[in-house]
């Protein structure tokens, strides 16, 4: 006996794609990954700034306080 047209389509196997979120997850992770990006740019920055005024304050040490600077 011949299946349906109907009968032939119910029997294949659901497959549930969702380019949609796909497309989402693939957004998110990009935006995340630029995000860490620029929090990495900041927080280099802010250690060279730190370094920076870490010598500034060691050079006022040796020039008027009168020594070496004790590192901390």
């Amino acid at each position: 006996m011949a299946q349906s047209p109907r009968d032939a389509a119910s029997a294949l196997p659901e497959v549930s794609v969702d380019p949609f979120g796909a497309l989402m997850g693939t957004v998110f992770e990009s935006i995340a990954n630029v995000q860490r990006l620029q929090l990495d740019a900041l927080l280099a920055w802010q250690a060279s700034f730190a370094a920076v005024a870490q010598e500034f304050a060691d050079e006022w040490a040796c020039r008027f306080g009168g020594g070496v600077p004790i590192d901390g």
